[in-house]
């Protein structure tokens, strides 16, 4: 039964002996034991109670064929509606779960059907269009809740709806269910609703303290808190920012007692009780489950009455068919409801009711379906279910879990880890490490059973927040000399070195390089992204080594680097403007309350917030991720006829969930701002104790219906008054965003309105601009960002005067994959070249581009003008480099009409800088090429 040794951190790990293939860490797996087989019907004696009991057969109308349109069904659902005869048409989306498991579920079913289930319409679409091209008898929903009731709503419009779609809403949203049991008088719980996690706070101001906040759409305990308060409320929010969450969120009282779930039948409005399922969960404030009991050690009143809560609340709702999950909290006023679902239990809860009492509660869904009965028979014996909970970090011994599968009370075993694994730290459902599922004679015996069986196995672990590559520095390190050094690249810890700094050096593990832990003092590998891991890591090496800076040149560490300034004090820019610059929609808000010039920006929820902000502030208008870089998911709406396609665009987006240039970035929610005209430049600025001085104005060189800057020019071709109203509005940004040391990359258009921020960072600009200021300036922005904290550098006061030029271009291609590239280090060794990079590689796949990280690498050169540095960067793409790209039918197809990105008639630099590229099949030498 031990599913042992899966890959490395997979989630998904392979099913255990007996069980189907449903992942671990999903919510609603709740997979099927076939040890214990499904009972013929008739064999199980009618229970005793049978005053919720579903009718007998014949009560509730068949339906009238046996094809079923199913969304969302796990693989033991489709396996045992095909068993009794029915055809199964599937609808999942395939980001849920992995290929391996949905190639599962589609070998059993008729057909099967994929859409993404955050596009709302086209879910609507394919349930609408399915179910009238293969005349379905009904429609079933056993999966998550968010999606149900837009299914239901589309099945009831063509009356093959099991259950009214308000009853679903009822149930499934904790809004809804508060509102529903304070209407009827049920489960009196004391609550309140804030419509976002921003305004949690003065709700609890007005609530009092203890109360418990949840978010209203999250599942598997996902941000749910115990908030006793002001550092409650602040790790929550930390946490909840970690789900990209924006929604409702209620705030309850806090009840104490025993809690239990109750797992009921429902046909024809009338309902079964089929058990109460005791919960263990860990103490406040995290409320975690660590384990479940069916039956419920209860007395026969308890059991009552929750019971007779539940079915009320049932009714209460207008709930008709299939299966509910109710959670209760036994308090001494008697049961109250925490929460309740129109799905099965999670947790393997059917499981434990099947090995407890023979009854399949799954199988008896598809039984009501065709008109039969619900009889399960009482407890022979008890099933528990308990989650391993073993210390976080790296595993470095794993023995005797295997072993586990020998002992005869041991009915499934799941640890999806191996040697060499991550486990992570227990915060939710989902970080879970595994667990056990056993039987005994009475409740005590199966959970003494659990615990022993759980201390079997010997899993020993050593931190993976600390990871030491180096840990302790070869010689003696001076305070006022020590640098904590936040993620970057190698050539920084070089620099610093240089400068006599002692370096600790915190690096992710996807961007460490061996030489880093060469160059720094002491090196550590942990996620910085996360605060939790970070915070412990710099207090201790605060605390050893006494470091006098803290400093990030990177983006996913400029917040980090500034809650350690901030937690310890050091100066230098902290966590909230850095948040600022970060959150572009809170960088929009901040900058309209201080009076800068207003840019319309709102949150986007769906795709009708789309149309309603283009009526509101009028095309074109733009819609971006909240916090990301590079271009990616940027698009320019240019009219009401794109929000349908733009609309799509975000989807895929999401789909995929992280930013394709770098796992680090997570692609969670979007913004939507007005358009700004004109041509685009950016501001490279250094700050010292709040005075700013500009080093260099850049001409972006930009153009090709896309956002993707195509390259880079120094010194700005550009009318001194102009430039001076650049710089103007970029100095008093920073003032805004509170901005008083370290670098600064202003991005700014020159528009009909005057200078507007698109946005900033407190950081060196990319794509090689550091390159062109040194070039075209004489000023290292590097080393000044690494020497100005310990006051080895003094102040610019001036602006510096040109002493040259420089241009950076991105390098294009058309789409196909990469054959050969000839001339790279020829170009290379060119005298005027500062800097080829290229990220493409021999059988590289080359997309249609649509952001920065389509691009084939980057060239720099200087000269002594910003004319001749573009017109030698074009020249030197078009006659040194060259990409033989042959064609690849796999590669994504050019879209046939896509929304627009950019207004190509505000390109300033028309000419396409040509970098020589081969088309293989035509045998011939091509051009292809974006302007900036």
């Amino acid at each position: 039964m031990t599913e042992h040794a899966a890959p490395a951190n997979t989630e998904h790990a392979a099913p255990a002996k007996g069980e189907h293939a449903v992942p671990a860490n999903t919510e609603h797996a709740v997979p099927a034991n076939t040890e214990h087989a499904v009972p013929a019907k008739g064999e199980h004696a009618v229970p005793a109670n049978t005053e919720h009991a579903v009718p007998a057969k014949g009560e509730h109308a068949v339906p009238a064929n046996n094809r079923l349109l199913m969304v969302q069904p796990y693989t033991q659902f489709v396996e045992k509606a095909v068993a009794l005869g029915f055809e199964v048409w599937s609808i999942w989306d395939p980001t849920l779960q992995p290929a391996s498991y949905l190639a599962g579920v589609e070998k059993v079913s008729r057909e099967m059907l994929w859409v993404d289930f955050s596009d709302e319409a086209a879910l609507r679409g394919l349930v609408r269009r399915t179910a009238l091209a293969h005349d379905v008898g009904c429609v079933l929903h056993l999966g998550e809740e968010a999606t149900m009731v837009a299914v239901a709503e589309e099945a009831q419009a063509l009356g093959l709806a099991l259950n009214p779609p308000e009853a679903l809403r009822r149930l499934n949203d904790k809004a809804a269910l508060r509102e529903l049991l304070a209407e009827h008088g049920l489960s009196p719980v004391r609550t309140a609703v804030a419509g976002t996690p921003d305004e949690v706070g003065s709700v609890l101001a007005g609530f009092g303290l203890p109360a418990v906040v949840k978010p209203t759409r999250l599942q598997g305990s996902a941000a749910v808190r115990l908030v006793a308060g002001p550092a409650d409320l602040d790790a929550w929010r930390r946490e909840l920012a970690g789900h990209g969450y924006g929604g409702p969120v209620l705030v309850e009282e806090y009840l104490r007692g025993p809690e239990f779930s109750v797992e009921t039948l429902t046909r024809g409005g009338r309902h079964l009780v089929v058990g109460v399922t005791a919960k263990r969960k860990t103490p406040a404030p995290a409320f975690v489950e660590t384990g479940h009991v069916f039956p419920a050690p209860l007395p026969d009143a308890d059991t009552d009455a929750i019971g007779e809560l539940v079915t009320a609340v049932l009714d209460a709702a207008g709930y008709r068919f299939g299966p509910a999950h109710t959670e209760v909290i036994l308090t001494e006023a008697g049961p109250r409801v925490v929460e309740s679902q129109a799905r099965l239990g999670g947790d393997r809860i059917p499981a434990l009711i099947r090995l407890a009492t023979g009854f399949d509660i799954e199988g008896a869904v598809f039984d009501l379906l065709v008109g039969g009965t619900a009889e399960p028979a009482p407890a022979e014996r008890t099933a528990a279910i308990s989650f391993f909970a073993f210390p976080p970090g790296r595993i470095t011994r794993l023995e005797g879990m295997a072993e586990l599968d020998a002992l005869p009370h041991v009915h499934g075993v799941r640890f999806p880890f191996a040697e060499g694994d991550v486990l992570p730290p227990t915060r939710h459902s989902g970080s879970r490490h595994g667990h056990v599922i056993v039987t005994g004679g009475t409740a005590e015996e199966a959970e003494r059973l659990a615990a022993e069986t759980k201390a079997l196995p010997r899993v020993e672990t050593v931190s993976a927040v600390l990871n030491a590559v180096r840990a302790a520095p070869a010689a003696p390190m001076r305070p006022d000399r020590t640098l904590l050094l936040i993620g970057h690249l190698t050539e920084p810890v070089r620099i610093a070195k240089e400068l006599g700094l002692n370096v600790i050096l915190v690096q992710h593990k996807e961007k460490f390089q061996p030489e880093q832990a060469e160059l720094a003092d002491v090196t550590l590998i942990a996620d910085y992204t996360d605060w939790s891991v970070l915070e412990p890591l710099a207090r201790a090496a605060h605390t050893i080594w006494n470091f006098s800076a803290a400093l990030s040149l990177t983006e996913p560490g400029l917040e980090p680097a500034g809650r350690v300034n901030d937690l310890f004090g050091l100066g230098g820019t902290g966590f909230e403007p850095a948040r600022l610059l970060r959150d572009k929609l809170a960088m929009r808000r901040h900058l309209a309350a201080a009076g800068a010039p207003a840019v319309a920006a709102e949150p986007l929820t769906d795709r009708d917030s789309l149309a309603a902000f283009g009526a509101a502030h009028g095309y074109p208008f733009v819609v971006k991720p909240v916090d990301l870089t590079a271009g990616y998911a940027l698009f320019r709406v240019a009219g009401p006829q794109e929000v349908d396609g733009v609309w799509e665009r975000i989807g895929e987006a999401r789909r995929t969930g992280m930013d394709r240039g770098s796992t680090m970035y997570a692609v969670t929610e979007f913004l939507m701002e007005q358009y700004i005209d004109g041509p685009e430049y950016s501001v490279e600025a250094f700050s010292f104790h709040g005075r700013h001085t500009v080093v260099a104005v850049t001409e972006k060189l930009t153009g090709g219906g896309h956002f993707v800057e195509l390259g880079h020019a120094q010194p700005a071709r550009l009318d001194p008054a102009d430039e001076q109203r650049l710089v103007e509005a970029a100095g008093e940004f920073l003032d805004a965003i509170g901005i008083t040391d370290g670098p600064s990359h202003t991005e700014l258009r020159l528009s009909s309105r005057g200078p507007l921020i698109i946005e900033g960072h407190n950081r060196l600009g990319g794509d090689r601009i550091p390159e062109l200021v040194q070039a075209a300036y004489g000023v290292d922005l590097t080393r000044y960002a690494l020497a100005w904290p310990f006051g080895l550098v003094e102040p610019m006061t001036k602006r510096p005067e040109p002493i040259a030029a420089g241009c950076v271009r991105g390098i294009v291609g058309r789409p196909g994959r990469v054959a050969a590239i000839t001339g790279a280090d020829e170009l290379r060794a060119h005298p005027s070249v500062l800097a080829l990079d290229l990220a493409a590689r021999t059988g590289s796949v080359v997309r249609p581009i649509r952001d920065n990280w389509d691009r084939l690498g980057l060239l720099a050169v200087t000269a002594a003008g910003t004319d001749e540095a573009v017109a030698l960067c074009e020249e030197l793409l078009a006659t040194a480099l060259t990409v033989s790209i042959e064609p690849e039918s796999e590669s994504e197809p050019e879209p046939e009409s896509e929304p627009e990105t950019e207004d190509k008639s505000e390109s300033e630099d028309k000419s396409e800088p040509e970098v020589k590229v081969k088309d293989k099949d035509k045998d011939k030498d091509q051009s292809e090429g974006e302007d900036r």
